[in-house]
């Protein structure tokens, strides 16, 4: 136990000492406590001005020419539009002239109650003046047949706008809400496996690379290196997680008055207490999982250059969890997914992510935690035994299937 502490803190220590594991972390911490006062900063910014309500109408107004063909729709138009006469031209070509010397930007032409030309010297991607003016004059041409008929057009908008009245009951989960914080929190799983996993596995293999192998095992017991390298690279990743986590707890305290309506409901309707539970039992344990795999593939190869080619197939592994997530959203109880969510290898990705968009069955949560941690006691024994026989092993790579057939003919 002795020698495992010794290679836990000093596994740990030279993790936690690394400028790649203390610049990303401190990095993506300011990023997450910035996002948070957002709203904070751009009060900063702002002139103090009451805002404006923006008026669609403006695009049809400022910057504008008109020539009425149709007189008795121009007079309509400038009714509607309040618009003062020199904004009014006698024809098109004195109206292409304005548009050519900048006095205008667009002009239209009221050829008849329904029909326009729209004229630009440079039309904009974003612009919708045209769909705006067409709206306007559809709504006039409606007023007048409305009235030919004895119609206002005050009763069919009172007739069209009329409001019903619904509530929403909600008794498991709001997918729509949920679904970003749950995404985002699996992509920090994901990130994590893959990349203490590689950093784990690379470790390895660099000491069997350089020989270091050697000496550590005639000092301490392999049982020691393989507990105490998986257990810093866990204890490092957590508190990496830890610290990003307690600088957007901070900026959402600060700022939780500022935030919009929408942030607020997505962190409170995902960050419930089940889902953290659930969150942190299968992200930890799965994770644990994943370190003895990557710990074990390490050691069975005898250069740095063959870590990749090795641990492949549980970055694979992995993503097929990622991609099932993806595609649980529309049906996050179906077989197929429930099924994989009682996987050890893919749950850590599924299941908690079906907790934050799902109401989840005690028996699957029992059940799923139950096979994940049993699966990671094995392992871990499994993996020591790997790790053992394949320390000392120079040879060529071996596959995982050969490994286990050593490591337990060995003993």
């Amino acid at each position: 136990m002795r020698n495992w502490k010794l290679v836990f803190e000093y596994e740990l220590k030279t993790l936690l000492s690394k400028k790649s594991t203390i610049i990303p972390t401190i990095i993506i911490a300011l990023i997450i406590f910035g996002v948070f006062n957002i709203p904070r900063f751009a009060g900063l910014f702002s002139s103090g001005d009451t805002e404006k309500e923006y008026n669609p109408m403006q695009e049809i107004v400022e910057d504008v020419g008109y020539v009425f063909e149709d007189s008795e729709t121009g007079a309509k138009i400038k009714a509607a539009l309040q618009l003062p006469d020199e904004n009014i031209y006698e024809n098109r070509d004195e109206l292409v002239n304005s548009i050519s010397d900048g006095e205008n930007e667009l002009g239209f032409v009221v050829l008849a109650p329904t029909k326009f030309e729209s004229i630009w010297q440079d039309r904009d991607l974003e612009n919708m003046a045209e769909t705006t003016f067409s709206n306007l004059l559809q709504g006039i041409h409606a007023g007048t047949m409305l009235a030919e008929k004895g119609i206002s057009l005050k009763e069919v908008n009172a007739i069209q706008n009329i409001q019903v009245e619904y509530t929403t009951t909600i008794m498991g989960k709001d997918t729509s809400i949920n679904l970003l914080i749950a995404f985002l929190l699996l992509f920090v799983v994901y990130m994590i496996v893959i990349l203490y996993g590689n950093v784990t596995a690379t470790l390895i293999a660099r000491e069997k690379d350089s020989r270091t192998m050697e000496l550590l095992i005639t000092s301490t017991k392999p049982t020691s290196l393989i507990l105490g390298k998986v257990c810093a690279s866990a204890v490092s990743a957590i508190l990496q997680v830890a610290v990003i986590g307690l600088a957007g707890y901070l900026g959402f305290i600060l700022n939780k008055d500022l935030l919009p309506d929408f942030i607020i409901d997505a962190l409170s309707g995902t960050l419930t207490k089940e889902y953290i539970i659930t969150y942190i039992y299968f992200s930890v344990v799965g994770y644990t999982l994943y370190l003895f795999l990557y710990a074990s593939l390490g050691s069975m190869v005898s250069k740095v250059e063959d870590v990749s080619s090795a641990t492949a197939p549980v970055v694979f592994l992995f993503l097929i969890g990622y991609i099932v997530s993806s595609f649980s959203m529309s049906a996050p109880n179906s077989n197929l997914v429930m099924i994989v969510s009682l996987i050890p290898f893919t749950s850590v990705m599924l299941m908690p992510f079906r907790t934050a968009i799902a109401t989840v069955p005690t028996w699957q949560y029992l059940l799923s935690g139950g096979l994940l941690l049993v699966t990671t006691i094995l392992l871990a024994f499994l993996s020591i035994k790997i790790y053992r026989q394949g320390t000392l092993n120079y040879g060529n790579k071996r596959g995982i299937v050969h490994a286990i057939k050593a490591a337990f003919n060995k003993e």
